[in-house]
């Protein structure tokens, strides 16, 4: 059972990035988080990158300016996320409470979204500035495609923790005739 429910999950896996490469409905917070992943794994784990990825050939001053870019952005992104994460608790605290009104809740939702909204914008800015100020035109659909592959990669992961997590699978009975 266990073979199949991964096999399964594999399957569907396999079937998210390309579903990912359409053009089709892809969000900004979703690029830019696989940006994100792709400078990190260019900067800090080469080696772990897909091979997709050296197709890139970035040279010295390319991966100074995106090591620079990301660092002013990790900056802004713990701030960010903070501010986000204070939102939900405010968005928590106000729905919990017994004498809060509508329009209370209403504010508090309001100022969730709009952290939430500052943090994709400042991972949207991030994908700009290295798609269109760091990469030459050339490299961008080498690029993107690391991207994707990085995508897969992860959900990969994702699902081999997932299986390693279902209970061991126990042999069915095969029914006499």
């Amino acid at each position: 059972m266990k073979f199949y429910v991964c096999s399964l999950l594999t399957t569907a896996a396999l079937a998210l990035p390309a579903h990912a490469a359409t053009p089709v409905d892809e969000t900004q917070d979703d690029q830019g988080k696989m940006v994100v992943s792709m400078v990190e794994q260019n900067l800090f784990n080469p080696l772990a990158m897909p091979a997709s990825c050296t197709a890139v050939m970035l040279d010295d001053t390319q991966k100074a300016s995106m090591k620079q870019a990301y660092f002013e952005f990790a900056k802004q992104k713990n701030t960010l996320s903070a501010e986000v994460k204070n939102a939900w608790l405010d968005v928590r605290h106000t729905f919990m409470s017994k004498d809060s009104t509508k329009d209370e809740g209403t504010a508090a939702l309001t100022a969730a979204k709009t952290a939430m909204n500052n943090l994709g914008d400042a991972m949207g800015m991030l994908s700009i500035k290295i798609f269109y100020d760091i990469l030459k035109p050339e490299q961008r659909e080498p690029a993107w495609k690391c991207m994707m592959d990085l995508k897969k990669m992860k959900n990969e992961e994702m699902l081999r923790a997932m299986c390693a997590k279902l209970p061991p699978a126990t042999p069915t009975p095969t029914p006499t005739p």
